[in-house]
């Protein structure tokens, strides 16, 4: 395979939205990728559903600082009505002392609507409660954007795996070309006796491994596309595969390549791990003044009106003559409490507590973060740096094939040579191919650790 062929496969890792392949499939670039994760992938979505219901949330317990009313009707069949005792006497001048009568109250039916509005006036635990809910819709939205910054990551990471298992398919397919014409000619000289027949077979075996390498290449491509789409939400039986954009001149976008200029700085508080376990401190916090909100008394006004109607005889029926009256009442409801056995108490000393270990995490994942992002800025400078070096072994090897094979041909080098040569090529180019990916994985490591991982939809 000429070191032209070879540029040409490696620029596709830097360079992203354009045709390829002149397929009947869906080809997406990283970006597209990327976006229609954004859309369909599940954990995302699930998070979008989290982030909606916390709003739902915040609206439930706002909804408590206004009037509640509520209005019941009720339909009554006194089978035995309400039996009242009192002294004979009252109805008996000669009954003596402990003389009783039993009378009973009210008529066989009744019938009333009662109508009940209350409305808080003093509830601290209320108004820490709103302040909670409001905090907490922040909670979810950094929650959500935590998984789309993952997914992102996920996302890309598999599409740079299924770009090198593609050019690694392209460089095998391009040598075994170039093996299968090698194993002609020498096919057409051992006919005509200018050839051992052990170069013949020698070759094929070449031939062979090679295609050995591109079946198991192909069936992890297979796989990891499989992955790709499952992770991007699309469905399994889709065509689909990965777009890249060839440039005009391959050889100096090759030989120019540099990883992308990136930063390597970030700033702790625009994370969203620090945005997220702040968040959870404040609701901490809110916690434990909602416990303390208990001990305050809550005021609350009422009103309650209630219109009956109560009759010897069915409401519905001719005979009916019901008797209608009507009741109403307004006023305040005061609740002090007193003593709840130190039940509050020990709730804020469990909510401190948590407020506590999430202070430990915060400044765990602050230090923890400064190390991912220096170890990112090395692993990309001692990546580049091992693929400068593979990129020129890969032109030595190249330069070796080329004078192994002329040699060859001209009847000075035996065939052994040539086989050596074609293998330490393949082995040169397939190490460059895993070094561009880590130059790759790199950069992507790195934009996660600084908290930038999100520009690649940009």
């Amino acid at each position: 395979m000429s070191i032209k062929n070879l540029k040409s496969v490696l620029i596709l890792f830097n360079l992203f939205p354009a045709i390829l392949f002149a397929q009947e499939v869906q080809h997406y670039s990283l970006r597209q990728c990327i976006q229609q994760a954004m859309t369909e992938n599940i954990s995302i979505l699930k998070a979008q559903m989290d982030e909606e219901e916390g709003k739902q949330k915040t609206k439930e317990v706002k909804a408590t600082a206004f009037p509640q009313i509520n209005a019941t009707g009720e339909l009554i069949d006194n089978v035995l009505r309400q039996a009242f005792v009192f002294p004979a006497a009252l109805g008996d001048p000669n009954a003596g002392p402990d003389d009783y009568i039993v009378l009973r109250g009210g008529l066989k039916y009744a019938t009333s609507i009662n109508v009940q509005a209350n409305q808080q006036i003093f509830n601290q635990s209320l108004f820490t409660g709103i302040k909670a809910a409001r905090v907490g819709e922040d909670y979810y939205r950094f929650n959500r954007e935590r998984i789309e910054e993952e997914t992102i990551y996920q996302v890309a990471s598999l599409f740079y795996r299924v770009a090198t298992l593609k050019t690694q398919q392209i460089v095998l397919e391009t040598n075994q070309e170039e093996l299968q014409k090698s194993l002609a000619i020498t096919n057409d000289r051992f006919n005509n006796g200018l050839a051992r027949k052990l170069d013949v077979d020698r070759l094929r075996i070449g031939v062979t491994n090679i295609e050995t390498q591109l079946a198991t290449i192909r069936d992890s491509y297979s796989v990891s596309i499989s992955q790709l789409k499952l992770l991007i939400g699309l469905n399994q039986d889709s065509a689909f595969d990965i777009d890249f954009q060839l440039p005009t001149d391959l050889d100096s976008a090759f030989l120019n390549y540099t990883p992308t200029p990136l930063v390597t700085e970030f700033v702790w508080e625009d994370k969203i791990e620090y945005k997220q376990l702040t968040t959870q401190l404040s609701l901490y916090e809110l916690e434990r003044k909602n416990y303390s909100a208990g001990y305050y008394p809550t005021l609350s006004a009422f009103a309650n009106y209630t219109y009956q109607g109560q009759s010897n005889s069915f409401f519905l029926s001719s005979d009916a003559n019901p008797l209608w009256f009507d009741v109403a009442s307004i006023g305040l409801r005061l609740n002090v409490p007193i003593f709840d056995g130190f039940r509050k108490h020990a709730q804020m000393r469990q909510s401190r507590i948590r407020q506590m270990k999430t202070e430990k995490d915060l400044a765990f994942v602050k230090q923890q973060s400064s190390t991912v992002s220096e170890n990112a800025v090395r692993s990309l400078e001692v990546n580049y740096k091992n693929f400068q070096a593979q990129r020129q072994n890969v032109l030595l090897a190249n330069s070796v094939y080329d004078v192994t094979e002329q040699n060859y041909n001209e009847g000075i080098s035996p065939l052994t040579d040539l086989l050596q040569a074609e293998t330490a090529r393949i082995q040169a180019q397939s190490q460059l191919i895993e070094a561009l990916l880590k130059v790759k994985q790199s950069e992507i490591d790195l934009l996660r650790a600084n908290g930038n991982i999100k520009s690649l939809l940009n």
